[in-house]
């Protein structure tokens, strides 16, 4: 029953404010083999260095009609690898040197299968756009909505200019799932959602056009909140020695700080187009309060015909004053921004994946929303 309700909260967490983008991470190991050497993450023409026991996170814009080209790079021998991204999924890839040389594996996050297909409807007159999703055979169907929000035109300002700016988001969930197990006669019905909110202050400095070589900086500081809840219930009848209902509630309160520093060097090919290697400090630090409640009872057949109800709950809060991560890019402004600071939107998602055979019944809904403002 556990995993049951870890798959269920999992399921539930992957539904986040997305923007058109993919987020990968890199891990190297540290490793005696090549510790010498550094290795070169290529993708869409921008480079990423990784040292030895070095990681990275990234966010690489993607209209996810073709698969993702991400090449590993390293001595003159080269990986690659074609990932077939979702929408608002992670990844997380390990590279580094083995015997045949440089190598490049996925660790984490769900692809496309083969037959499953994106779609992109065009609704630029409304502002904004819809993606559907439909799965090989036709069962699962999910649809994302998204809008542009007006204070666009403050980030846009605010990147030419530099200076201080605010950006907010709200997210709220709501999931349900369903399953029947078969071995115990029952069923499980969970559901829950949450609300997300965050605050982050951006201060940039921003590169000054000149021939030779430029530098600009940007100082961030902020803070969130998650208020998670999720219930699952049960029924299992025991006949002929009675029935048992179970009902678990879990609450979550994760408060994480933000602070970030980043230092780009380099040179403009033209009055609009910097280049150069940006160097991102980070650290995030969190307090996690968690709760849990179970409520079982327990209902006894004739001739003793009785009903026991018992009553348990755990509170546990854990700090994690580490968080500390490095980030080391070659790109242009723009895009080492547009991570920094994305687009401002309004997201809409819905999903279902009804019940076929062993299929449980999966619904998630969320809304998210961001902004920016002086």
């Amino acid at each position: 029953m556990k995993k049951i309700l870890f798959a269920f909260i999992l399921l539930a967490s992957q539904t986040i404010l997305a923007q058109e983008t993919v987020t990968i991470k890199f891990i190297r190991p540290s490793k005696v083999q090549g510790s010498a050497a550094k290795i070169r993450i290529i993708i869409n023409d921008n480079e990423y260095v990784l040292k030895n026991g070095a990681e990275t996170t990234v966010i690489i814009p993607h209209d996810y009609s073709k698969p993702l080209l991400v090449e590993a790079s390293a001595g003159g021998t080269r990986q690659s690898y074609r990932l077939r991204a979702i929408p608002s999924e992670k990844y997380v890839f390990e590279t580094g040197f083995e015997f045949k040389g440089i190598y490049l594996k996925l660790l984490e996050g769900k692809e496309l299968a083969v037959g499953e297909v994106v779609h992109k409807l065009d609704t630029a007159k409304a502002g904004g756009e819809t993606t559907l999703k439909v799965d090989k055979d036709g069962r699962a169907v999910g649809f994302t909505i998204e809008r542009i929000d007006e204070s666009e035109a403050i980030r846009q300002e605010w990147l030419s200019r530099g200076g201080r700016i605010k950006n907010e988001s709200v997210l709220l969930t709501g999931t349900y799932f369903g399953m029947d197990l078969k071995d115990f006669d029952t069923h499980v019905d969970g559901y829950g959602g949450g609300i997300s909110a965050y605050q982050n202050w951006i201060n940039l400095k921003i590169p000054e056009f000149k021939s030779g070589i430029s530098t600009w900086n940007s100082f961030n500081y902020g803070w969130g909140i998650d208020m998670l809840l999720y219930r699952y219930k049960l029924n299992m009848d025991l006949s002929p020695s009675g029935s048992v209902d179970m009902s678990v509630l879990t609450l979550s309160y994760p408060i994480s700080a933000n602070l970030g520093w980043t230092f780009g060097i380099g040179k403009f090919l033209d009055q609009g187009n910097w280049k150069g290697v940006a160097l991102t400090l980070k650290y995030k630090p969190s307090v996690t309060l968690n709760m849990v409640s179970t409520t079982s009872t327990i209902k006894m057949p004739e001739p003793l015909n009785t009903t026991q109800t018992d009553y348990s709950s755990d509170t546990n809060a854990s700090i994690n004053l580490g968080g500390f991560g490095v980030d080391f890019e070659f790109s242009n402004f723009t895009a080492t921004m547009n991570r920094l600071a994305p687009t401002p939107k309004t997201k809409f998602s819905f999903f279902v994946l009804p019940p076929v055979g062993d299929t449980p019944l999966f619904v998630s809904i969320s809304l998210g929303i961001s902004w920016y403002s002086r």
